[in-house]
């Protein structure tokens, strides 16, 4: 398989799991694991809902967007390239599939993007700096992951 066929590796490693709530406690919990680690929550949005409000389409599943950032990745990302402040906040999508009782959680890593990009390489920035904040990023999300699925199917 080429490299063009192949997913980026920040697809590959994204973070999934379902949760033993109801959607709408599940938003607000997710939230707060966030908060717990640190995060701050810049915006939760729902889909579903502006989908509905703007195109009057009634048929979306809902869908909610937890928009948050550290302020140890941001600093970082900051004093490596401003630029890369662009593909920041950090997004956590809570979701529900029709025909599927589940409640997803699902978080596709903003560094490893700003990495597997190339958007660091393309502002000059040193890669080893760019593989620390992937690294950081990934240990802070551990931990809300780590929590998200012990507290969520308690």
């Amino acid at each position: 398989m080429s490299d063009a066929a192949r997913p980026a590796p920040t697809a590959d490693e994204a973070l999934h799991t379902t949760v033993d709530l109801p959607f709408e406690d599940a938003v607000p919990f997710v939230q707060l694991e966030h908060e717990l680690a640190d995060f701050e929550t810049v915006r939760v949005t729902r889909l579903d809902e502006m989908i509905e409000g703007m195109l009057g389409h009634d048929d979306a599943e809902r869908t909610a967007l937890i928009v948050v950032c550290h302020p140890e990745i941001a600093s970082d990302a900051l004093r490596i390239d401003p630029t890369l402040a662009g593909m920041l906040p950090c997004t956590t999508v809570v979701y529900e599939r029709a025909g599927d009782d589940r409640v997803h959680v699902h978080h596709v890593s903003a560094t490893k993007a700003i990495r597997d990009l190339g958007c660091a390489s393309a502002a000059g920035a040193d890669e080893g700096a760019v593989e620390e904040l992937v690294a950081k990023t990934g240990e802070l999300m551990a931990v809300v992951w780590e929590n998200i699925e012990r507290h969520g199917r308690e």
